[in-house]
């Protein structure tokens, strides 16, 4: 069969779906994925195809902004303008290109991440199947139903009749959560969801760890990152360096590619600042991880046993945070609580409390046995009527 991926222009959206697609590709079916064209290069170093489709995140969050009671909405209201970017704005903006991808290719079947509200309007004005993979632990069904008031004018304007939470989960939720993470919300979607292992993609074709790890001294090793959408997070990542540079261990930090690595000045020998590091590379490395709690890298982490300091910034991190603490794997710092010393005692904790460990390693042994991306793969073909591979 000939399945179109759609995914939200990020690394959180189209790194946990690329595990599935080199799956589905060593089952002999074709993959492309369809997402916002400055990000396709990164779609063609994972190994598939790219359609350009829809719109990048600054021209969405510009327009959500814009639309009518954005400007009265506070922190608490995360999810509300999610959903005013992700339906209101980017969902409308991708359906045409997604029709006339469908329309040119030929796919047996649309896959889309959890916060495409593009892919179900599209598959189902073609009249082929569609799926939906998540990106950790459900969001809030709130953000699923005012995203399903947002795009029911676009649902009609294509001639397909909108079903429950935008037609976001209308037949099979591919979930990557471990059940014990998962957010209570998820029962309100019913027998739709099939688990899928998460396995940990960052690294393309010629990424490597620096030489460097390899000659580490033999101390713990933490690792520190904001992700590549929060790293410039004021003044955070300075607080977690000042706060462990001067600790007995490999202080490995990750910026980004929109940071100089020199902006934090120079640093002892045992502290590394980098650009990025390929995490799923890295993390055999660590013990302990220091992150704003975005769905990747926790739930890659959490697969390596390793317990989190987690500093949310945003969105969908504050869950996950809460999560984490009160599953016993981590600690959480809020934004107001974030400062050298906090940081310190909280990487301190994690290290020398052993519960924090043993735990994060009983839920690595959940998520290991979860049903891998394989199994996903012959759901998806009994989805799609046992098609196979359409050539134009």
């Amino acid at each position: 069969m000939r399945v179109l991926c759609t995914c939200v222009p990020g690394y959180g959206h189209l790194h946990p779906m690329v595990p599935l697609g080199r799956a589905l590709q060593a089952g002999g079916h074709e993959v492309a994925f369809a997402t916002e064209e400055r990000f396709c290069h990164r779609v063609e170093q994972a190994g598939f195809r790219a359609f350009p489709a829809g719109l990048g995140p600054g021209r969405v969050a510009e327009q959500a902004l814009a639309l009518p009671g954005a400007d009265g909405l506070g922190p608490e209201d995360t999810w509300l303008f999610g959903a005013l970017m992700f339906a209101g704005v980017a969902g409308p903006a991708k359906v045409a290109d997604l029709v006339g991808i469908i329309g040119e290719w030929r796919p047996n079947l649309v896959v889309h991440d959890a916060t495409d509200f593009a892919g179900p309007v599209a598959a189902a004005h073609a009249g082929i199947p569609w799926a939906a993979h998540s990106l950790g632990p459900m969001f809030p069904m709130e953000f699923y139903r005012l995203g399903a008031e947002l795009v029911a004018p676009l649902w009609r304007e294509w001639g397909v009749t909108p079903g429950p939470f935008g037609g976001m989960f209308a037949s099979v939720y591919l979930d990557i959560c471990p059940p014990s993470l998962q957010a209570p919300d998820a029962e309100e979607i019913g027998p739709m969801a099939h688990r899928l292992r998460p396995v940990p993609f960052d690294a393309v074709a010629g990424e490597a760890l620096p030489p460097w790890v390899d000659e580490l001294a033999p101390q713990p090793t933490v690792y520190v990152t904001l992700g590549t959408l929060d790293n410039d997070a004021p003044g955070v990542i300075e607080a977690a360096v000042e706060g462990l540079r001067h600790k007995a261990v490999n202080l490995i930090v990750t910026i980004g590619p929109n940071r100089d690595p020199e902006e934090l000045g120079t640093q002892p020998p045992h502290v590394h600042i980098e650009r990025y590091v390929p995490q799923s590379l890295l993390f055999p490395h660590c013990d302990v991880v220091v992150t704003h709690g975005g769905s990747g890298t926790t739930l890659a982490a959490l697969g390596q046993g390793l317990p989190l300091l987690v500093l949310p910034q945003g969105a969908n991190q504050f869950w996950n945070a809460e999560r984490c603490a009160g599953l016993g794997v981590g600690r959480r710092l809020l934004p107001g609580q974030v400062d050298p010393a906090a940081v310190r005692r909280g990487v301190h904790a994690l290290l020398e409390q052993p519960g924090y460990r043993e735990r994060a390693r009983r839920l690595a042994d959940e998520i290991g046995g979860m049903p891998g991306p394989e199994e996903a793969v012959a759901r998806l073909e009994t989805l799609s009527g046992g098609a196979t591979v359409t050539r134009p």
